[in-house]
């Protein structure tokens, strides 16, 4: 079951699997209506997640699946959360730092992090799982949203 802690960032409701999307915007577009509605962003989120993106890109050229972990400022941010989904092909999303480069994306990790540079350990752990081939091998092959959820919190210790 894991204990609490491991789990306060991942929710079940709050994984996507295999949904098709043009763009980053697009995607945004998706997932805001899932999350303010479960109160973990407000009205802002949304243009403050896009502009960010747009600024400071968050793909990452990552073997053997790109990963795109956006992400924006706490005051945006109700209640902590990591939204996951993996699309269906891929989705064009420029590269972090080299905003020129365009990755096709696979996952995405929508951060949200309401406390000031509570992010950095997070994204530390998360880089790690994503230099994991293996890891990442087994959220593309994962069939069901529980067995990505356990994938999740067994390798993601928050």
């Amino acid at each position: 079951m894991g204990n609490e802690s491991n789990d306060q960032m991942f929710f079940e409701n709050l994984i996507l699997l295999d949904k098709n999307f043009q763009n980053a915007n697009q995607f945004f577009d998706f997932t805001f209506p899932i999350l303010k509605s479960g109160g973990y962003v407000n009205h802002s989120f949304l243009d403050a997640i896009k502009q960010r993106e747009s600024l400071f890109p968050t793909a990452l050229p990552t073997e053997p699946y790109v990963v795109a972990m956006p992400h924006t400022d706490v005051e945006h941010v109700i209640r902590p959360f990591i939204y996951f989904a993996r699309a269906k092909g891929t989705i064009p999303w420029c590269e972090m730092a080299n905003n020129d480069n365009v990755l096709r994306t696979n996952f995405v990790f929508l951060l949200g992090f309401n406390q000031p540079n509570g992010h950095i350990d997070l994204l530390q752990k998360l880089m790690d799982c994503f230099m994991n081939s293996n890891f990442l091998e087994a959220l593309y092959h994962a069939e069901t949203e529980r067995e990505i959820f356990t994938l999740l919190t067994s390798n993601i210790n928050l």
